[in-house]
Formats: structure tokens, C-alpha cells, sequence
């Protein structure tokens, strides 16, 4: 893996925090990525795929939950 990615904060943490099951870990989770130096690629990445490897994105990527990227794409 290379290039942004290698610069996200999320890299380094428990991945389960990036997929909330309540609204206080979605809050926790988007913390994170206010403080993140890659958040706007992140985002781009996101809005740009709607699966990885076959699979629905799923998560908060960029400052962004599952329903409001789905939103957005309306």
C-alpha cells in the first residue's frame, strides 16, 4: 500500500471503530477522521468506489458514514 493511505490516522487503529454500531461510536469515529491529514482523499476515494473487491463499502471513510455517501450519489 502506498501513497495516501500509508498517511491515514485510521492505519493505526482498531479497525472495528471505522464500522459503528451506535450513534456515540459514529461520532468517536468521525473524531478520528477530523484529525486525519488524508481525510479529503479518503473521501474522493469513497465517493469514487462503491465496492472493494466485490464487496459493498461499508463504514465511515472521510468524515463520512455508508448513508450519507448513498446520499450524496442521489
Amino acid at each position: 500500500m502506498s501513497g495516501w493511505r500509508d498517511k491515514a490516522v485510521c492505519r493505526v487503529m482498531e479497525p472495528d471503530l471505522f464500522f459503528p454500531t451506535t450513534s456515540s461510536e459514529e461520532r468517536l469515529a468521525l473524531k478520528v477522521c477530523a484529525q486525519c491529514p488524508v481525510i479529503c482523499e479518503c473521501a474522493q476515494y469513497a465517493a469514487e468506489h462503491d465496492r472493494i473487491s466485490g464487496y459493498p463499502l461499508q463504514g465511515v471513510w472521510g468524515g463520512v458514514n455508508r448513508s450519507r455517501r448513498r446520499n450524496r450519489n442521489e
